[in-house]
């Protein structure tokens, strides 16, 4: 799972709903009602004829930074803070989804026929203005309106929201994305840079969810990223430079039957250390035990952390006036790491950076102080929330573009 992991799994899903109900009116609508509760769709039961992850795969790169459509859910998840050389701090989130409604492609003479649906949420956090800004969109995989693909170089995109390869080996990259909702509009335009090798998550990057076969996504990262460019909030640019996060993963359910949300933490430390974290909660209070996280040492080595390995502990809430969310706000992290314990605070940048999207979830940028092995250490990183929320429409906005 990991934040993106199951995370985004279930925001994937998310869009799902809307999106399966969509799919069977493509000829004749352009907006789709979003109708859709992530748990259940994650916990679907109809995956005949899609592939499985059930044990450990051969990774091969550039080619699975791409699509892997036998698989019935996907995404691309990027993060990251960033500053201006004044210290004005903002924090993005793109994540693209791509879902397949049927496990092979209709025989259909269309160029607008697709088995595969593309979602993505776009947010951005203003934190010297105490903004957040957030919308989504949707579209088929078809006629070049959205995708993923490796031929000639790695390029997933949802209309004109996209992420491209600047490389044949896609160590640098080209973010954009742009929005508009009642707050006004904004936009980003990054490159960043790989400099540490791709981390896989669980066994070799099997990311087991729960005890059941098959239910396991596989699961990468790319820890941190140099990123720099410009951030336009209402026409006025900021050039920003800092570090971002990205995952990517793909499989085909992947929750337990009493999983009821997830709480997962990408966090990047002065030290060069990167630290990803996640809670599978379950609907008696408890916590799933096969839940994981992983150490990322600074020359990229890993360590597996098992849920008796590190504590997360709630310091505060936040209660969201336009869901009834109530969401944690707040953690102080314990990890018995082999070099040491590191004891870590948690702390959003603002309070409010809740997506109401297709469905609800709590998706945002964080402060990190404390220690590593008694050494001081400060960061910063994401935090991801999931499942405090039953909503199923947005009122931040969103746009579909599904054909005629």
């Amino acid at each position: 799972m990991s934040k993106r992991p199951i995370l985004l799994l279930l925001i994937a899903v998310i869009a799902i709903g809307g999106l399966i109900f969509g799919i069977s009116r493509l000829q004749s609508a352009n907006a789709v009602e979003y109708s859709a509760d992530v748990i259940v769709q994650l916990n679907s039961n109809n995956i005949e004829g899609f592939a499985r992850a059930n044990d450990v795969r051969e990774f091969k790169f550039p080619q699975d930074f791409g699509a892997h459509p036998e698989y019935q859910t996907e995404w691309w998840y990027y993060t990251g803070n960033l500053a201006t050389s004044e210290d004005r701090r903002f924090g993005f989130q793109l994540a693209l989804f791509r879902r397949a409604i049927t496990p092979t492609m209709p025989e259909r003479s269309s160029e607008w026929a697709s088995n595969q649906v593309y979602f993505g949420d776009f947010a951005l956090t203003n934190v010297g203005d105490n903004q957040f800004f957030a919308t989504n969109r949707f579209s088929r995989g078809a006629a070049g309106l959205s995708g993923a693909s490796v031929d000639p170089r790695f390029h997933v995109w949802v209309e004109d929201w996209s992420v491209t390869a600047l490389n044949d080996d896609a160590s640098q990259l080209r973010i954009k994305a742009q929005g508009e909702t009642a707050q006004g509009t904004y936009a980003i335009d990054l490159t960043t840079t790989r400099n540490k090798p791709l981390v896989f998550h669980g066994e070799k990057g099997l990311s087991r969810k729960n005890a059941d076969v098959g239910n396991a996504s596989y699961y990468f990262s790319q820890t941190r990223l140099i990123t720099e460019g410009t951030i336009t909030i209402n026409g006025q640019n900021f050039a920003v430079k800092g570090s971002s996060w990205m995952d990517q993963e793909f499989s085909t359910s992947v929750l337990g039957k009493d999983a009821v949300g997830w709480d997962w933490f990408a966090l990047q430390l002065d030290n060069q250390r990167e630290i990803m974290l996640f809670y599978i909660r379950m609907a008696d209070g408890s916590i799933e035990p096969l839940s994981k996280g992983t150490l990322v040492e600074a020359d990229g080595s890993t360590t597996t952390l098992n849920l008796e390995d590190y504590k997360i502990e709630v310091l505060d809430h936040w209660l969201s006036p336009r869901t009834g969310a109530n969401y944690p706000s707040g953690w102080r992290i314990q990890i018995n790491a082999s070099s040491g314990v590191i004891a870590l605070e948690v702390q959003p940048l603002i309070k409010d950076q809740e997506l109401n999207s297709v469905t609800a979830y709590w998706e945002g940028a964080s402060r990190i102080t404390g220690t590593d092995n008694g050494q001081p250490v400060t960061g910063y990183g994401y935090v991801e929330m999931t499942g405090y929320n039953h909503a199923t429409s947005g009122e931040r906005g969103g746009s579909a573009n599904l054909g005629n």
